[in-house]
C-alpha cells in the first residue's frame, strides 16, 4: 500500500485568550507534480480551526511523477481471498479500470473501488440507489465503453480537451468528435493521492 507521507510538527501559539494550533507539513514532491504548482494551497484552515502550512521541495515534476508511478501497484490480488484492489493515479488508469469492469460486468468492483466517494454517497442515499447504479452502467455498457475507449486513445491526438477545477479533472470530446458519441464528458476526482471516476455525461 502506498500512502501520503508527511513530516508533521505541531505548535500551539497563544494570542491573548485565544489558542491556535498550527501544523507544518512537507508535501511529497510527487504530490506537487500530480496537482500542479499553482493548484495546491500553501496554507489552509481546517474545520476545527487548525492552520495547515505546507512546503515542498522543488524538483523535476516529470521525473518525480514517473518515479512515483513506477512504485505504485495499480492492481493487487489478495492470495487468500482473491479480492482485487485497483488504484488509479492518472485519468488513463481510471479509464482502463472502468473499461475492465464494463467488460467483465463487475459492478461491485466498479462501485466499491473506482467511483468517487461523492458518487457512492449519491447512490447510497437513494432507496434503490445501487440498483440504479447497476442499471445505468449495464444498460449503457456499449456506449460507455465506446466513449472511454476513444478518450483513452484520443487524448494524445487532440480529440479530447481537459480542464481542472480544484480536485476535479474533466475530459471532454472536441466538437468534431463529440457528435458521434452519446456520452461526451468524463470527470475524475482526486481523493488523497489516488484518482476516482466522478461522472460520465
Amino acid at each position: 500500500m502506498f500512502f501520503l507521507k508527511t513530516l508533521l510538527v505541531c505548535g500551539i501559539f497563544l494570542f491573548g485568550c485565544e489558542t491556535k494550533t498550527v501544523e507544518f507539513r512537507t508535501r511529497p514532491t510527487w504530490h506537487t507534480a500530480l496537482s500542479g504548482s499553482n493548484s495546491l494551497p500553501s496554507e489552509e484552515v481546517r474545520a476545527d480551526g487548525t492552520i495547515m502550512k505546507y512546503s515542498s521541495v522543488a524538483s523535476s515534476n516529470g521525473a518525480i511523477l514517473q518515479e512515483y508511478l513506477d512504485n505504485v501497484v495499480f492492481e493487487e490480488k489478495d492470495e487468500l481471498t482473491g479480492a482485487i484492489t485497483l488504484r488509479s493515479v492518472l485519468p488513463e488508469h481510471v479509464l482502463t479500470h472502468t473499461l475492465r469492469c464494463l467488460r467483465d460486468r463487475n459492478w461491485e468492483l466498479l462501485f466499491d473501488q473506482i467511483i468517487s466517494s461523492q458518487m457512492q454517497q449519491f447512490y447510497n442515499q437513494k432507496e434503490h440507489g445501487q440498483d440504479e447504479f447497476v442499471e445505468f452502467f449495464s444498460s449503457n455498457r456499449r456506449e460507455l465503453a465506446k466513449t472511454l475507449q476513444r478518450m483513452h486513445g484520443g487524448k494524445g491526438f487532440g480529440e479530447v480537451t481537459s480542464s481542472k477545477n480544484g480536485n476535479v479533472t474533466v475530459y471532454t470530446f472536441v466538437p468534431s468528435v463529440s457528435r458521434n458519441y452519446q456520452f461526451k464528458t468524463v470527470s475524475f476526482m482526486r481523493e488523497d493521492e489516488f484518482l476516482k471516476l466522478h461522472s460520465i455525461r
